[in-house]
């Protein structure tokens, strides 16, 4: 018997670590932008671009994009709510509500797939009726500070943790991702054609110059 009530589940995970010492500085639960993420999958099944890239080639999760409007502290740390919706409103993230609070910096991704029964090491076996992407992101220190020099030309990355240096600190740190379907020329992110799929805020991390950090944002897909 055929099922035709097939319903899927799409759960996404972050994991920002620190890549010498290993310690893990985030781990927590993602939101997923409903409306952008259906049309995007929808849109790649089909071979087909988007309404925001009419021109262009099917989307893919690509780009990975940091922000640091994404808590606020007075006399407590507050998260501030995941920027998602259920409906696709049919806009670039340049202009639409679904957008990081603030906005930094942009990375490329390194993705990954693992199919359903696959071993991913350390005990870890997909199962059935599910498969991952993994999204991984080393931060370039140097790319960066080139895009922050871009609005402050003084600016450079924080030596350490205790930096004294308030605006350094400031532009170096972030709390907020989000994962990006993302339309790329020589090497940019072209945002007025690209969509925001996911978003997550968490507790301030600072990039300082003795500490390299590895993000890994992995979604599950889950079909029953």
């Amino acid at each position: 018997m055929f099922n035709d009530n097939v319903q899927t589940q799409v759960i996404g995970t972050l994991h920002i670590k620190d890549k010498e010492t290993g310690e893990t500085l985030v781990k927590k639960r993602n939101a997923i932008h409903p409306g952008n993420m259906a049309y995007v999958i929808a849109s790649s099944l089909a071979g087909s671009s988007t309404s925001v890239n009419q021109l262009g080639a099917s989307p893919s999760i690509n780009w990975m994009a940091f922000g640091n409007g994404g808590s606020s502290s007075t006399t407590t740390l507050s998260y501030r709510s995941p920027r998602i919706s259920e409906v696709y409103d049919e806009l670039p993230m340049t202009t639409s509500f679904s957008s990081l609070y603030s906005k930094t910096y942009q990375q490329q991704t390194i993705n990954t797939v693992y199919f359903p029964g696959q071993d991913m090491g350390d005990g870890e076996t997909i199962p059935n009726r599910t498969s991952k992407i993994n999204f991984r992101v080393e931060v370039d220190h140097s790319a960066y500070e080139a895009i922050q020099r871009e609005t402050n030309p003084n600016i450079s990355t924080p030596l350490t943790d205790s930096s004294t240096d308030k605006l350094s600190v400031d532009a170096f740190t972030f709390d907020e991702i989000g994962l990006v379907s993302g339309v790329s020329e020589d090497g940019r992110l072209v945002e007025d054609k690209s969509l925001l799929v996911t978003h997550v805020t968490f507790h301030p991390v600072l990039l300082s110059a003795n500490r390299t950090i590895v993000i890994d944002y992995t979604i599950t897909i889950q079909v029953s």
